[in-house]
């Protein structure tokens, strides 16, 4: 069964870590179609060792045939949004805020759900703290069932896109050359900085992106009743994404039978060395969710800590939606 294949936003931070996964797979596309926003069109992009021309998203170029489209471009108006819809294919947005009612996937932890997914469905990548904190708290879910969860995520200035990236490399020259930052992006400097994410909070004093982090997290791992805590924050680093999760559980925790499951879990390697697991260092141009410091708290074995880091834009994005098309497709083959 062959698989016709669209990218929208292939410009983007996303879309090019998408197209650059798609051409080292063994995922059998038959035909690939790159669409960008007008002022990108008419770029030649090599795939599979030949040009592919990027086209404009406009009406006369979605043509139909298509099976599965990935969505990596956050700022899709809603006439672009309809037109996506309206081509009969199985729609992976990485951008799930937008989607409210698209259920969520990562295919190691519940990825059997996708054999109820259709051709013509949307369906989501989540972000890409909810990614490394399911693949790692999955295990631990189905052995001891999580009660309550304390979760701290650390977003790079990747999850902001290219915008972000280019302030950062921007403020960090200008202060290195003893200038003022003359920050852009925010209001306040970012290089050298930590900042709480630059968007409103509701009356709670909760953001949407804490929000999402907590709607997907409980709807990978299938549990309404988890209690979460969650809070973000912005820090000066290019790309990558770092957590520190701490789960209460139901029943006593086996420190060791943890490790087993977690070893044992794919997309996910243990530390058990001293060596430090950071973003920079282990998981940036790397496919997998690096877990370090598993332990019980002090004075309770029913609460564990761990910390997570992955590459955002592999498998924290565009490596996940890829695992997503690849399974649904296996499924539906």
């Amino acid at each position: 069964m062959t698989v016709n294949v669209a990218i929208i936003g292939v410009s983007t931070l996303t879309g090019e870590n998408l197209l650059e996964i798609l051409d080292a797979r063994e995922f059998q596309i038959d035909s690939l179609k790159l669409f960008d926003q007008p002022d990108e069109a008419g770029r030649a992009l090599m795939y599979k060792g030949r040009s592919v021309r990027v086209k404009a998203l406009e009406a006369a170029n979605v043509e139909a045939g298509l099976d599965i489209v990935f969505l990596c471009d956050s700022e899709l108006n809603e006439e672009q949004l309809e037109l996506v819809a309206g081509s009969g294919a199985l729609i992976i947005d990485l951008f799930p805020a937008r989607q409210q009612n698209a259920p969520v996937f990562v295919p190691e932890v519940n990825g059997a759900a996708l054999a109820d997914v259709k051709q013509g469905d949307i369906i989501a990548s989540p972000g890409s703290a909810a990614i490394a904190a399911a693949l790692s708290l999955a295990p631990l879910q189905s052995e001891y069932q999580l009660l309550k969860l304390n979760a701290f995520a650390m977003h790079s200035a990747a999850e902001l896109g290219r915008p972000g990236i280019e302030a950062l490399a921007s403020e960090t020259a200008r202060l290195l050359n003893a200038r003022d930052a003359d920050p852009s992006l925010f209001p306040v400097q970012y290089a050298f900085n930590v900042l709480t994410p630059g968007e409103e909070v509701d009356s709670d004093g909760i953001s949407q992106t804490e929000r999402r982090f907590v709607a997907e997290l409980k709807e990978l791992l299938a549990d309404e009743e988890l209690e979460v805590v969650m809070q973000v924050a912005l820090v000066p680093a290019f790309y990558g994404v770092s957590l520190m999760l701490q789960a209460e559980t139901a029943r006593p925790v086996d420190l060791e039978q943890a490790e087993r499951l977690l070893s044992a879990a794919d997309s996910v390697i243990l530390n058990r060395g001293q060596k430090p697991v950071t973003p920079v260092g282990s998981a940036v141009g790397n496919d997998q969710v690096y877990v370090s410091r598993l332990r019980l708290e002090a004075d309770s074995d029913s609460c564990v800590g761990l910390c997570a880091v992955t590459d955002n834009l592999r498998k924290g994005s565009a490596l996940n939606a890829v695992h997503i098309a690849e399974h649904w497709h296996r499924l539906h083959s």
